[in-house]
């Protein structure tokens, strides 16, 4: 017990001292719920990321589904090829739209945290900007893999009847 409370004193004396925000209490306040705002805009975004790529999917099995079922030659045969393109063009572009808008969202917390106490910019730096990066744009990737695989499978499924 003794042992565990000298480590614990240890990194307090380690750790530099809370330097508070220098802005009045209202702007201050004014900035967390800014701080807030950006938060939940940059959640929403996400949200609606994968919201476009689970839709695009389902929107493939469905038209997998209506194109088994059509006479080959048919308009609407040749009607879900063309959607299938279409949509998985429409898809990809939201998805790009929506990493946009998470990065302007990003950019608006990092100025807004750079008037924070800080221990506020310390715990954002725990992770670094290149790695926060490195992950957007992977699974960004691979929204747009998916998608594009997802469009292939598609018309891999019904080319026999093209």
């Amino acid at each position: 017990m003794a042992q565990a409370k000298t480590e614990t004193e240890n990194e307090n004396a380690e750790r530099e001292p809370v330097t508070p925000s220098e802005l009045d209490e209202l702007t201050h306040a004014e900035m967390l719920e800014l701080y807030r705002a950006s938060s939940e805009a940059t959640r929403f975004a996400k949200h609606q990321q994968w919201g476009t790529l689970l839709g695009t999917l389902i929107l493939f099995v469905l038209l997998g589904v209506i194109g088994d079922h059509a006479y080959k030659g048919t308009f609407l045969f040749k009607l879900v090829v063309i959607i299938s393109l279409v949509l998985s063009a429409g898809a990809i572009y939201s998805l790009i739209i929506y990493q946009f808008w998470q990065n302007a969202e990003r950019e608006k917390l990092s100025f807004i945290s750079s008037y924070l106490s800080n221990l506020a910019r310390s715990v954002r730096e725990q992770v670094t900007e290149r790695e926060r990066n490195v992950h957007r744009y992977v699974l960004l990737f691979f929204m747009l893999a998916s998608i594009g695989l997802g469009n292939w499978l598609l018309i891999a499924y019904l080319a026999p009847k093209l």
